[in-house]
């Protein structure tokens, strides 16, 4: 009776063990067997929630699961961030990953997590920017602004989405690069509102996301001076960019791609870098990104990850020489 009953045991053992072991072998497998979170640093309705978005609907249909935007925000872009890196790296809890958040902020101000602490999946966009004053403004070009500015130093204000943005860094770029303008930049929370206080007079200029900025170009009411990219933008023909102007080195918009926490399955990041591939090079998606102001980019992770240690190259080059930094 004690045999059969060791042995009943022994064999309900080995059951359980066997059953066990499938089903977690079974979940890794699946991958993914539940939504995925796209965790946006910035709010609703800004343009890193709207391209957000906009990848997370056909990335949804390629990884075979939901992918869904949850915002986490706060800290300047950094609480999103810091959100992802406290997460289990199981391959469910990702980053939309911008500029700011991810390359400028680390170096300019303690934020407890940088670049490596992250694997880049790839990119999908970049968001173009330019240099915005009121139409009814008296400079015509960015040579009379400068100009004036030289002129009347500390008379002209400008207004930025926040401190250590790429708004905000650009900028300080180019007052350096212009000779030393004497500017004063004021923050605000979002490009939008920057925008409002161009329009309302409040401040002179910003250097805005040209997604806040459509739609008041179409409509006559600002006047974009010059864009930070490597060539014109069709939207936007005759506005010439930085570089030919003279300022080289104003050629600055953020970038955006997806991140996870260092430590994720490779299986379940090669699935992940799969999907995103085709999502990101899907001709509805470059479609929609483009009617919302951005310029599709597609960079698999090992250009991405490139790229991005080259942007936080030039950061770090620039605080060194500068000393600029966030109070």
């Amino acid at each position: 009776m004690k045999k059969r009953v060791w042995l009943w045991l022994a064999f309900l053992s080995i059951f359980l063990y066997l059953g066990i072991t499938n089903h977690v072998l079974g979940k890794e497998k699946a991958f993914p067997s539940k939504p995925i979170e796209l965790v946006c640093p910035f709010g609703p309705g800004g343009s890193t929630s709207m391209g957000g978005r906009v990848i997370a609907g056909t990335l949804t249909e390629f990884i075979g699961a939901p992918a869904v935007v949850i915002y986490k925000t706060g800290g300047g872009g950094t609480v999103g961030p810091t959100h992802v890196l406290k997460s289990k790296p199981d391959g469910y809890t990702l980053l939309i990953a911008p500029t700011g958040p991810t390359v400028i902020t680390p170096i300019i101000r303690s934020t407890g997590y940088k670049l490596e602490d992250f694997e880049l999946l790839g990119q999908y966009a970049m968001e173009p920017m330019g240099l915005v004053v009121k139409s009814d403004a008296p400079w015509k070009t960015l040579e009379e602004l400068v100009a004036y500015a030289k002129k009347n130093p500390g008379t002209l204000k400008l207004a930025i989405d926040g401190l250590g943005t790429p708004s905000n860094f650009a900028m300080e770029i180019f007052k350096i690069n212009a000779g030393g303008l004497k500017i004063d930049s004021v923050p605000f929370l979002s490009s939008a509102e920057t925008i409002t206080a161009v329009l309302g007079g409040h401040v002179q200029m910003t250097y805005a996301y040209l997604t806040s900025a459509k739609g008041p170009y179409e409509g006559g009411r600002i006047r974009i001076l010059a864009v930070g990219t490597d060539k014109r933008l069709e939207d936007y023909p005759n506005v010439p960019t930085f570089s030919e102007i003279g300022y080289p080195e104003v050629k600055w918009g953020p970038f955006f791609g997806l991140a996870a926490p260092l430590g994720v399955p490779k299986p379940v990041t090669d699935k992940l870098k799969e999907a995103l591939s085709k999502t990101a090079q899907n001709l509805e998606v470059r479609k929609l990104l483009t009617q919302i102001g951005f310029i599709p980019v597609f960079r698999n992770a090992e250009e991405f990850t490139k790229f991005a240690k080259e942007e936080r190259n030039r950061v770090i080059k620039f605080v060194k020489e500068t000393g600029f930094k966030v109070d």
